[in-house]
């Protein structure tokens, strides 16, 4: 039997970003610019590039992340630009989905707040919840509370976070500048959010991704398929808790989360996220 760390992750699908030596994060902290100017983009590898990438990420102006009309109405506040019709139904559960991630891995957030969202479509994956369960049980049976799936998936939240990470929540600030929540739909092929991020000059390099989302088989059968699908991209900038970090200013990266509407389940969940590496962080979001 592997492990219970690796075996974990593995099951959760969870993606840790590492602080590399000599990392990129501690690169770009050396001269933060007064401010952006200019939209997020036409950054390239080049090292030449760097530090105009990283002047960008740390010219931002923060918003402290946690629950309160500050952040809400700052999630509100962020643009909608419709590519494909949806409902005010969808845009408000949209708003919803963005303000319950933030707050829930922030200094409001909590074990069991981070639970009920991961499991606000209910349990999608009962088998994998069930190997997770079982792990625990046979190498970590402290962590469990019960057998229920929240109990489960807050047993994972708190080895991940508190124990491999060693820290109490993961957002302390965040920047919605050139933030939009762009909505389109898909038909046929699935055009990958990262493939189009590279080519506009958003990622300079060290990518890390969050891959092998349990229903993007499902998403692309259905375009193949001929079925349309309404997707949202959104690009936002976030910043470790300060008193976390091991850099000698908080590590900020931009982040980009494509999200898919489940008609089904009349929910919107992830299939693409990936970000900028330099700064530790860890999400179970695929099995949503």
């Amino acid at each position: 039997m592997k492990p219970l760390a690796p075996r974990l992750l593995y099951c959760v699908l969870v993606t840790t970003w590492c602080a590399q030596s000599a990392g990129i994060a501690q690169e770009g902290t050396s001269s933060p610019a007064a401010g952006p100017k200019s939209q997020y983009g036409d950054f390239s590898s080049h090292p030449d590039s760097l530090q105009a990438f990283y002047d960008y990420i740390h010219g931002q102006e923060m918003l402290k992340v946690e629950a309160g009309d500050a952040l809400r109405q700052a999630v509100e506040a962020i643009p909608v630009d419709l590519g494909a019709p949806i409902d005010l139904e969808q845009e408000a559960s949209l708003r919803a989905w963005f303000y319950d991630f933030l707050v829930a891995h922030s200094v409001s957030g909590s074990d069991s707040l981070a639970t009920a969202f991961y499991l606000r479509g209910g349990n999608i994956y009962p088998d994998i919840v069930e190997t997770i369960k079982n792990d625990l049980k046979t190498e970590r049976p402290d962590l469990l509370e019960g057998d229920r799936p929240f109990d489960v998936f807050k047993a994972a939240y708190r080895f991940v976070v508190f124990e491999e990470l060693e820290r109490d929540y993961l957002f302390g600030q965040v920047s919605f500048f050139d933030s939009v929540f762009k909505v389109f739909e898909m038909r046929e092929e699935y055009n990958s959010y990262e493939d189009y991020a590279k080519a506009q000059g958003m990622l300079p390099r060290g990518v890390l991704s969050l891959e092998d989302f349990l229903w993007r088989p499902e998403v692309e059968e259905r375009l193949k398929a001929n079925k349309k699908m309404v997707f949202v991209d959104i690009l936002f900038i976030v910043e470790e808790p300060a008193e976390f970090t091991t850099l000698a200013v908080p590590g900020r990266t931009p982040s980009f989360f494509r999200l898919v509407w489940d008609s089904e389940r009349t929910i919107w969940r992830p299939i693409e996220a990936f970000f900028s590496s330099g700064v530790p962080h860890s999400f179970l979001l695929q099995v949503m």
